[in-house]
């Protein structure tokens, strides 16, 4: 999983979200999300869906995109939604 780790570091900082306030969104542990943040794990297929819903991109581009560039670049709409 190409870019999973990054992006979704890079999607909750942007969103400015704690690991715990994600990990309750998406109804797992915090020590759980921790792991798929730190790479010491890989997130089942159920809760990639569950992410890439959360911020509104597909699990293509949650996995093989580096969406830190897209986030970064001004005027990025990426995550302007309401959560």
């Amino acid at each position: 999983m190409l870019y999973l780790v990054e992006n979704i570091k890079c999607l909750r900082a942007k969103i400015r979200r704690s690991q715990r306030q994600l990990a309750n969104d998406l109804g797992i542990t915090r020590t759980r999300y921790s792991k798929y943040e730190y790479g010491m794990a890989e997130p089942p297929i159920e809760i990639l869906v569950k992410i890439a819903k959360y911020y509104g991109v597909s699990v293509d581009e949650l996995i093989s995109v580096d969406l830190r560039h897209i986030i970064l670049q001004e005027g990025s709409n990426l995550l302007e939604r309401e959560l």
